[in-house]
């Protein structure tokens, strides 16, 4: 964490200061993250596909808990929405939707290229913050 970084922390409570970028130890995080993630990717096998999909969800999420207010992603994107194009903003929502009837519906096999879209999708979020993965 940078001095800057620190001292808006001090001033502004931290959690609750909606920032204009992410802290350079989240985007750290998030960049070896997203290696992981590739390499799941790069299995294209279901299994590792849904571990690199619920990750890549998860790294945007970090980064918007950073720059947004808000209890949950959904939230946190709700309240963040102007720093995406509309069209990149409705691709995060059908992601993180694809995301959640992953985890949450038994049962639940998107196709290959769904989930792949969705990887990409979140993937283009980061880059919307100026994250480079």
């Amino acid at each position: 964490m940078s001095f800057f970084d620190i001292v808006k922390n001090l001033l502004f409570g931290g959690k609750g200061f909606t920032r204009g970028s992410v802290l350079r130890e989240t985007e750290e995080k998030i960049q070896a993250e997203w290696a992981n993630i590739q390499t799941l990717v790069a299995k294209k096998t279901p299994s590792p596909l849904r571990q690199a999909l619920i990750a890549a969800d998860k790294t945007l999420d970090n980064a918007l808990r950073d720059i947004a207010k808000g209890e949950t992603m959904a939230e946190r994107l709700k309240n963040h929405k102007d720093k995406f194009d509309r069209y990149t903003y409705n691709k995060i929502w059908e992601a993180h939707k694809v995301r959640n009837n992953l985890v949450h519906e038994s049962g639940y096999e998107p196709p290959y290229y769904v989930v792949i879209e969705a990887i990409e999708s979140f993937r283009a979020a980061l880059r919307s913050l100026n994250i480079k993965v």
